[in-house]
């Protein structure tokens, strides 16, 4: 739920909000320093037009959109639903979109409201959709939980479902709704935002709403089963780098609550939607409009749009869900107040409105934003609107179509045919030991049309000056056959011209990419993360 900040001697918010980061180079918090060392790191979204365009008048549905897009109404409180029939929850927040074998697909969403018997019992509920995007079911797949804010999909296709309040935790659901809900209390007993899963590191991150929150990480022990694990909280270095600690007791069965648990633990304000995208984790903050970058590989993190530096003109404010677009990696935002928004952050590195509703939503939040799993309808909702005539606010799930770009490869076929290649790292990577004397590998190819050419390359990343993204570089090369299966290893050293980019630590992320072309032809590509400390 939003935190009401109101005017106070003629100063308003983003007044105050102004004044502080420039009188201290930042926000100042117990525990950690969130300031000039993590603004250093970013390159902020600066404000444009956007991929779209401005926004056109209300249409039927009192939504206002580029030109080309329309607007749906696909759920609202308190109405049934589908053929069982379901009453659709109160306060709809945080969304999931899961694809299913008929070509169609399933929408998940929260509901932020307490558990009352018989007035308000329903965590979640999802939504069927056919292949020509026709509701076919809906029905409730969490129950008798409190104030289930956002969460996060994952990608064994589950819902993770997070309760905002002080003893909240994470409950896993079938979307689906055959199998019953079970709660994680590993993943830590706190007040809950959001969630997310990145597949590689096999890591699911968390974001906490309070004004002190922390940004926390779960590693189960057995992937991808979070009923244990350890729990850990972010602290923030003097150069964007995030170091993390464990929580003592992240059940929070002592005095402590768990984000006081950890001296150092760094806070931020407000930690609300959070998603992950091609490699990186992004999440908002509310009451100092940010949202962040996070690079689990290179472990940085920066700030990726400021609006309290963009000023009074700054398109997002009061940044809570965030999603990004399958098809074309741009972020969506919903703002939490003010004049309700979804914003867009494109991958260019601007910030624009996208869609706003006028009349009726003046007591709401914009929550739940999510594509459905083809990218084509973007699904967002409205907790609490009121039109003309009603008494009673009902929350209301949003659909908008139109030309959403694509500006992303589809990916490659599986072929069978393929080699088969595995690539193990040897011993703990350091940036002195590449340097020094390069960087062992095992490289695994079994069950081939021998011989096999296989070209190893180590590409390091380098965050571009302006916008999203990375400009990648070659900086170690490797061509041999292999006439055999089995393991072989070899070195990677770096050239001589991207040394003392290395050494400036320019460079942000690194991996090993391997190439491996059979007799016949079939080709192969696997890519190694690697973290140099």
């Amino acid at each position: 739920m939003a935190e009401e900040v109101t005017e106070t001697g003629g100063l308003t918010r983003r007044d105050a909000l102004r004044a502080g980061a420039g009188a201290a180079g930042g926000f100042a918090l117990a525990g950690g320093l969130l300031g000039r060392a993590i603004d250093a790191m970013g390159a902020p979204a600066v404000i444009g037009e956007g991929p779209y365009g401005p926004l056109g008048s209300p249409d039927s549905n009192g939504l206002r959109l580029p030109e080309g897009f329309s607007s749906r109404v696909i759920a609202r409180s308190n109405t049934d639903i589908g053929p069982r029939p379901y009453k659709f929850h109160a306060l709809p927040d945080g969304m999931g979109a899961y694809k299913t074998n008929d070509g169609g697909f399933i929408l998940v969403s929260n509901s932020e409201a307490p558990d009352i018997p018989g007035i308000f019992e329903i965590g979640a509920g999802a939504i069927r959709f056919n292949r020509s995007f026709e509701i076919t079911d809906a029905y409730p797949i969490l129950k008798n939980t409190q104030i289930n804010c956002a969460g996060g999909v994952t990608p064994w296709n589950t819902w993770l479902s997070c309760e905002e309040y002080d003893r909240g935790m994470v409950f896993e659901c079938d979307p689906w709704g055959k199998k019953a809900s079970v709660a994680h209390p590993a993943m830590g007993v706190f007040k809950h935002e959001a969630c997310c899963v990145d597949p590689k590191g096999k890591q699911v991150y968390l974001t906490e709403d309070l004004g002190d929150g922390c940004l926390y990480r779960f590693t189960p022990d057995s992937y991808p089963d979070l009923s244990t694990g350890r729990l850990d909280v972010a602290i923030l270095g003097d150069a964007g780098q995030v170091s993390w600690a464990e929580v003592p007791d992240p059940q929070y069965t002592g005095p402590t609550p768990t984000r006081n648990q950890v001296e150092g633990a760094t806070r931020f304000r407000r930690g609300e939607g959070m998603w992950f995208d091609d490699g990186t984790v992004y999440f908002a903050t509310t009451l100092d409009d940010r949202v962040y970058a996070y690079d689990p590989q290179s472990g940085l993190l920066e700030v990726l749009y400021d609006g309290v530096a963009l000023g009074d003109e700054a398109p997002l404010n009061d940044c809570d869900n965030v999603t990004a677009s399958p098809i074309s990696g741009d972020l969506f935002v919903c703002e939490d107040a003010g004049d309700l928004q979804v914003c867009i952050i494109s991958t260019e590195g601007e910030a624009a409105a996208f869609c706003q509703v006028t009349d009726g939503h003046s007591s709401s939040e914009l929550t739940g934003p999510v594509f459905d799993p083809t990218g084509s309808r973007l699904y967002f909702s409205s907790q609490r609107a009121r039109f003309a005539g009603e008494t009673v606010a009902a929350g209301i799930i949003y659909e908008v179509s139109g030309p959403f770009r694509k500006t992303r490869k589809d990916p490659a076929p599986e072929d069978s045919r393929k080699p088969t290649v595995k690539v193990r790292t040897l011993g703990k990577p350091t940036l002195k030991g590449l340097l020094k004397n390069g960087q062992p590998f095992i490289i695994n190819t079994r069950d081939e049309s021998f011989p096999v050419t296989v070209e190893a390359k180590l590409v390091a990343s380098q965050r571009r000056a302006r916008g999203r993204g990375f400009r990648e570089m070659t900086i170690g090369r490797k061509r041999f056959k292999v006439t055999k299966a089995g393991p072989r290893q070899i070195r990677m050293t770096v050239k001589d011209g991207y040394r003392k980019r290395l050494r400036q630590r320019q460079v942000s992320r690194a991996k090993l990419v391997v190439v491996a072309t059979d007799a016949a032809g079939n080709r192969t590509r696997v890519e190694k993360p690697v973290s140099f400390r």
